[in-house]
């Protein structure tokens, strides 16, 4: 999907440490706005694995939320429906 002004649009839950144990990452909303809702592909309860190839297991939701938010242009998400 291709990251523009309105963000990737998205929120994630889960990662390690959090209060519900050490959880994958999972798409919690899919925003109306933004490059998820644009694409179409993504889906909410879906897990994301890996982002443009770096591995999103083991992390907390703290560096997911980083590891995300410092994408450009072209993001690659490899996901588990």
């Amino acid at each position: 999907m291709e990251k523009g002004s309105d963000g990737l649009g998205f929120s994630i839950v889960g990662g390690y440490g959090s209060p519900h144990g050490d959880l994958p990452i999972y798409v919690k909303t899919i925003f109306a706005k933004g490059a998820a809702a644009d694409d179409g592909r993504l889906k909410r309860g879906d897990q994301i694995l890996a982002v443009n190839g770096e591995a999103l297991e083991g992390v907390t939701h703290e560096q997911a939320v980083a590891i995300l938010k410092c994408q450009k242009g072209t993001v690659t998400l490899t996901v588990l429906s």
